[in-house]
């Protein structure tokens, strides 16, 4: 399968991007004494770095064992195979997809959590345990911590978007790919040497 097609650089650059917002996510939800923004947040933050990090070692462990997961069907001649992925690269696994659609929708009800609470103020909010503290809540640090989270939100929503559409079209191409094979067509032939 042509290797443009599953390209996972975008993937692996907006991981970098979701990282580098986790950093002040971490740190604002530090400064801010709300209950919810020192513990949701930082929970949020810390699970989407567990994630990425995760995420990065299996690719670049899934690199270096490319080879190994794919098929060689040999052609008549023995003069060409066609060689097929029997999975998906790492970035496009079902695996990243699910765990990508965790972390959006954890990220999405934190969101929506920390817009109540800044457009409401602590002392207003609708949820009891922020008013716990609220002497010492910065409104500055809120809407800072929740335009990260949004940013954040947005980072992860076009990651698994990438994740989602590249997984749909490894599916596609290798079940064409098949039936190509199963009823001779004319098969992109792959040389061996």
């Amino acid at each position: 399968m042509p290797a443009t097609i599953f390209n996972p650089m975008p993937i692996i650059y907006l991981t970098g991007v979701s990282i580098i917002f986790c950093l002040p996510m971490i740190a604002l939800s530090i400064v801010n004494f709300g209950m919810l923004s020192i513990w949701l947040n930082a929970t949020v933050a810390i699970l989407i770095l567990i994630h990425h990090f995760a995420f990065l070692a299996a690719a670049w462990r899934s690199r270096k064992h490319a080879n190994s997961s794919k098929l060689a069907v040999i052609d008549d001649d023995e003069s060409s195979s066609l060689i097929m992925d029997l999975e998906p690269p790492m970035a496009f696994s079902l695996l990243n997809v699910l765990c990508t659609s965790f972390l959006f929708i954890i990220t999405a009800i934190a969101f929506s959590i920390m817009v109540d609470i800044t457009t409401r103020g602590a002392s207003k909010s609708t949820l009891p345990v922020e008013r716990i503290g609220s002497h010492k809540w910065n409104i500055k640090v809120q809407i800072a911590q929740t335009t990260v989270l949004g940013a954040e939100l947005l980072t992860l929503m076009a990651a698994l978007v990438f994740c989602a559409m590249g997984l749909k079209r490894f599916y596609d191409e290798k079940e064409k790919r098949e039936a190509e094979f199963e009823y001779g067509a004319e098969i992109p032939v792959v040389s061996t040497s």
